[in-house]
């Protein structure tokens, strides 16, 4: 069986730098240590159990409104209130879509009670969005400073409000007449262009002629076909420009479209899914000050997307000679992310998987080692669980436990294969990848399984960690950053709990997800 991914090494640039450890501290300060991580760890749990109590709370204002909407007839708005009643999946992160057109006023012309209803749920929807913004910006204050969770908050505060303008503006959006757009998307309307499913970014008098079938090369119009055949060449393919991707491909520009599309969604979600991996506590306090979370300096990611194996295999078989046996793969040599089309595979898990370890990769400049020494696991382990991301209708997901990733995890552990996360944590990437192939297969299995795990369990009580852990990873050791730190020291918990609660987490997938039903 092909190996789905691989995450490619470059030799170092620079000797590896060790970094130890000088017994400065007092006995003292670090008693003072750890009275701060007690205050911290107490203020987050407090922030925690207001914000289970705010959705409580809101949920039952929502069935209330639901009864009495479907009671006048409103089927429309009193769905709409069941729907944001429903409690969160412990087990999977789902995040609404943000619309991109200002809500429009509730309706005149219908009966005054019902509309008198309607204004509730705005008003209700409108206050939790406001709740919600203030819990975030407590979130990032001393001692809790959690970017994690004041991100969630924040995302949480436009979900119930999408027109929060507040909670908008940190996002990273612009209001421009009845529609929200980032700068981007506003700089290309300002240069007369217009965002076509198909084509992509297109001036406006040219889609019609798109539509009919002709294409601009080179500033002369001649037909798909002809385009297509002076494409083939790799050298002259399309290049399809999205607000953070730039895909090259041969295969098709509707095709180079489609995956920047994908990535363009899967970027946004990442971004604020991972926000501490990113950004500090203040980082994110200058974008509730007024800034903005759009980067707009950074070159592109790039993304090679070719015509058939056979091509993406001689383009790549000189670097890695097994290349044959991917199906995708991040190079961190050149910051590209390699991919090629096959009808009979699904591209989505391999796009993911690479489009994580490029996001993570990228997240500096300078070329570096990652986890060569030890916790390699994570590296993979956090790709083959962002496998999971699937986008739907007006929503996105991650973490299903069905997914073929968290199925094999707990296969595995069932059967009897587990390597202690201590263990496991020691080996860094050649030990890891050196393993036997069946070997190998079993800890990417183990991998994933353990993202989940830290990412979810008790309601995503080690999802900070987990996060921490890989920015500490990525980022490297600088003169302002500790050594890396590894779970057990993240959490607090020793490896023997985690190895337990791991089990425990394992065997509960089986059961259906212990959630409350909003309706009733």
């Amino acid at each position: 069986m092909a190996i789905s991914s691989s995450f490619a090494i470059v030799p170092p640039i620079m000797p590896q730098r060790m970094i130890h450890l000088c017994l400065a501290f007092s006995f003292g300060a670090l008693t003072f240590l750890g009275v701060a991580e007690a205050a911290e760890s107490r203020q987050l749990e407090q922030l925690k159990a207001r914000h289970a109590t705010l959705r409580r709370d809101y949920a039952e204002t929502l069935a209330s409104l639901a009864h009495d909407l479907e009671a006048v007839g409103a089927i429309d708005a009193a769905g709409e209130a069941w729907k944001l009643a429903v409690p969160p999946n412990p087990r999977e992160i789902v995040v609404t879509r943000l619309p991109s057109q200002v809500q429009p006023e509730v309706p005149h012309d219908v009966p005054a009670e019902e509309r008198a209803l309607r204004l509730k749920l705005r008003k209700a929807r409108e206050q939790q969005s406001t709740e919600l913004y203030q819990l975030s910006r407590q979130a990032l204050s001393p001692p809790t400073r959690s970017v994690q969770l004041a991100f969630e908050l924040l995302r949480e505060s436009a979900v119930q409000n999408p027109d929060n303008a507040i909670a908008r503006k940190v996002l990273g959006f612009v209001r421009a007449g009845d529609e929200w757009l980032t700068p981007f998307e506003r700089r290309k309307r300002q240069a007369g262009e217009v965002w076509h499913d198909r084509y992509g970014w297109l001036p406006k008098d040219h889609v019609q002629r798109y539509e009919a079938g002709e294409r601009n090369y080179e500033g002369r119009w001649i037909t798909a076909e002809n385009e297509a055949e002076l494409r083939r060449d790799f050298d002259n393919c399309w290049e399809v420009r999205t607000e953070h991707y730039l895909v090259k491909t041969n295969h098709s520009l509707e095709r180079g479209v489609e995956v920047a599309s994908r990535l363009e969604v899967f970027h946004d979600f990442f971004m604020e899914t991972f926000a501490g991996f990113f950004s500090g506590p203040e980082d994110l306090k200058s974008l509730f000050g007024g800034g903005t979370s759009r980067a707009t300096s950074r070159s592109p990611y790039e993304i090679h997307y070719y015509r058939d194996r056979n091509e993406y295999n001689q383009k790549l078989v000189v670097e890695f000679p097994v290349i044959g046996i991917t199906n995708g793969l991040y190079f961190t040599k050149d910051r590209v992310a390699y991919f090629f089309h096959d009808p009979t595979l699904t591209l989505d898990d391999t796009l993911y998987h690479e489009a994580t370890h490029q996001l993570m990769y990228e997240c500096l400049p300078r070329q570096r080692e990652v986890a060569t020494q030890a916790h390699f696991w994570v590296i993979e382990g956090i790709a083959c669980y962002m496998e999971s991301f699937r986008p739907g209708e007006g929503l996105v997901s991650l973490g299903n436990v069905n997914h073929d990733r968290i199925r094999a995890a707990q296969y595995r552990y069932e059967d009897g294969y587990y390597v202690p996360l201590g263990q496991f944590a020691a080996k860094g990437l050649h030990q890891f990848q050196s393993e036997p192939s069946n070997v190998l297969q079993k800890n990417y299995s183990q991998a994933a399984g353990l993202s989940h795990f830290f990412m979810h369990y008790d309601d995503g009580r080690y999802r900070d960690a987990l996060v921490e852990h890989l920015s500490q990873l990525y980022h490297g050791v600088g003169a302002a950053r500790r050594p890396v730190q590894n779970l057990a020291v993240l959490t607090g918990v020793a490896y023997t709990t985690l190895d337990r609660q791991y089990g425990e987490y394992m065997k509960s997938l089986a059961a259906p997800a212990a959630t409350s039903a909003a309706r009733e």
